[in-house]
């Protein structure tokens, strides 16, 4: 009997004094936290592609990084979201095969500038750069941080190599020096 009044009397001191390691805990839950903000990827690119369109295949697993979205469809081009050019429709293209012809009007530089695109291009260089200049992000010496000139280009496969190097074109002479051929990734 006095063995279990001593046992009872030492499992009420330990109750009494035991305490909840928190400091440990919370090193674990911050540990935790930190793995799955560090895993977590966002993304304000959404690529979709438009019906009708076939674009590319590739077992790239390299997730494109956030940039402007130009699509070539046998219609026009489309510049973030919004038409920017039309091509001319000719009687092959009503055959199922796609004729990516500019208007006269819509170039300039012996065929190779697109006009309307180098607008658009410049204006979304501008606006980047004010929403730079307005950021609080700087570089080491104080400065706004510079713009990528990062250009997504979603393309039908159909589009001929001309139609693609006039688009470059334009947009290097825009201010656009990396080009993001756009693919769908196929799992092998």
């Amino acid at each position: 009997m006095r063995r279990s009044i001593g046992n009872r009397r030492v499992r009420r001191r330990i109750h009494k004094n035991f305490d909840l390691p928190l400091t440990s805990m919370m090193d674990v839950l911050v540990i935790i936290l930190v793995f799955l903000l560090k895993a977590y990827q966002t993304s304000t690119n959404n690529f979709t592609t438009v019906p009708g369109m076939e674009i590319p295949y590739s077992k790239a697993l390299e997730v494109p990084p956030d940039s402007l979205h130009l699509i070539i469809t046998p219609e026009g081009i489309t510049f973030e979201n919004k038409r920017i050019v039309e091509f001319v429709q000719s009687a092959d293209s009503v055959g199922g095969e796609a004729v990516y012809a500019f208007h006269r009007e819509d170039l300039q530089e012996a065929g190779h500038y697109i006009v309307p695109l180098a607008d658009a291009l410049k204006a979304a260089k501008e606006k980047s750069e004010l929403l730079r200049a307005k950021s609080s992000a700087r570089d080491k010496d104080g400065n706004p941080l510079p713009f990528d000139g990062v250009l997504a280009i979603q393309a039908d496969k159909r589009v001929n190599y001309d139609t693609i190097r006039k688009i470059m074109y334009t947009a290097g002479a825009s201010g656009y020096k990396i080009f993001r051929l756009l693919a769908l990734r196929i799992d092998s």
